[in-house]
């Protein structure tokens, strides 16, 4: 009767044990269940949080241009959520960005030769001309240059036209400095990458169409945000890369020159002579201009006046051989005066 017991007592407590195994293995399929639907929601989630989170970092990192910020980004975890990305900023020191410009002006003693001597030294400094335009106006030539030379050597490049034959060189040179602007451009362009890596990694895990979806289009954003980034560097390096000056050449007429060193009293004479000389051949070529200008009516005067002249010529002359005849006297009779006898009605008569 015991062992009947103990046999039923061992039956018992192996059947307990394994109702408690089966209980833990429910619940931890039920757990792992769970865990797989957290993760989607918060793969999606994450995708709408990624540009707004960039926003923020490239506000932050306007702040303080000396290092890239961390960017933090919802990543993967035990409980669902993405969890968290850094990048870490390079915190290297940079070279100073530095933009030369320069305005000079030029006035020549040989327009020609300056020109050529400007064009070799372009070639010497292994510049270029971005712009060109050239002129002469009232005898005065001038031209103006855009040129672009290498930023080593821009010094060197002033010195050379300092070399050229010239009566008056100006000159003004002005630098900006980009160094702030340079390093910020560069810590949001690494913030904006590490965002792309990060989405592209997404795509790759998205299992559903809303999910690409919405990486596609945060992809895009961060895409133009790098693009435009990118072109801001560039357009940087080229500038401090090649400097930028302005030039001016140009010669006075050398006749005004020369007018205007004529100060003695033998040259005012002269000039007062020659101005009288050339008044009267204006004149002179005025009249003959007015007279080519009037000849056809005065040949056509000429043609119709030459007959008329003609004709009442020779009328006079018929008037002066014919006689002349006196006026005839009227005689006028004399009135008879009427008196009283002469009249039929009188009494008397």
């Amino acid at each position: 009767m015991r062992k009947i017991t103990k046999w039923y007592t061992f039956l018992l407590m192996i059947m307990v044990v394994a109702l408690i195994l089966g209980g833990c293995s429910s619940s931890n399929g039920s757990s792992n269940s769970d865990s797989a639907t957290s993760s989607s929601n918060g793969a999606a989630a994450a995708a709408d949080s990624i540009v707004s989170q960039s926003v923020a970092t490239e506000n932050s990192v306007s702040s303080s241009s000396a290092e890239a910020p961390a960017v933090a980004v919802a990543g993967e975890a035990g409980s669902g959520s993405i969890g968290e990305i850094a990048a870490e900023g390079t915190g290297t020191a940079m070279n100073q960005k530095l933009i030369y410009k320069a305005n000079l002006t030029i006035e020549a003693v040989d327009y020609d030769k300056a020109a050529t001597a400007l064009r070799n030294a372009i070639h010497q400094s292994e510049g270029y001309i971005l712009k060109f335009q050239d002129g002469q106006y009232n005898g005065e030539k001038s031209s103006t240059y855009t040129i672009k030379v290498p930023a080593a050597g821009f010094m060197a490049f002033i010195d050379r036209l300092d070399g050229i034959e010239h009566k008056k060189f100006e000159r003004q040179i002005s630098g900006t400095d980009v160094t702030e602007e340079y390093v910020d451009l560069q810590s949001r362009l690494t913030a904006q990458q590490v965002v792309e890596e990060r989405l592209l990694a997404f795509m790759d895990k998205a299992t559903k169409a809303d999910d690409l979806v919405k990486f596609s289009e945060q992809l895009s954003t961060v895409q133009e945000n790098i693009e435009r980034l990118k072109g801001r560097i560039r357009y940087l390096d080229s500038n401090v890369s090649y400097s930028t000056i302005e030039l001016r050449l140009y010669q006075p007429d050398a006749k005004a020159e020369t007018k205007d060193k004529e100060d003695g009293i033998g040259d005012k004479m002269s000039e007062a002579i020659n101005d009288s000389v050339d008044a009267m051949i204006s004149v002179l070529q005025g009249l003959l201009i007015f007279i080519a200008g009037a000849l056809p009516i005065l040949l056509l005067l000429f043609i119709i006046g030459v007959p008329i002249y003609w004709l009442r010529g020779r009328s006079r002359a018929r008037n002066k051989s014919m006689p002349s005849i006196p006026p005839q006297t009227l005689v006028t009779p004399p009135v008879k005066e009427e008196t009283e006898e002469d009249d039929p009605n009188h009494p008397n008569g």
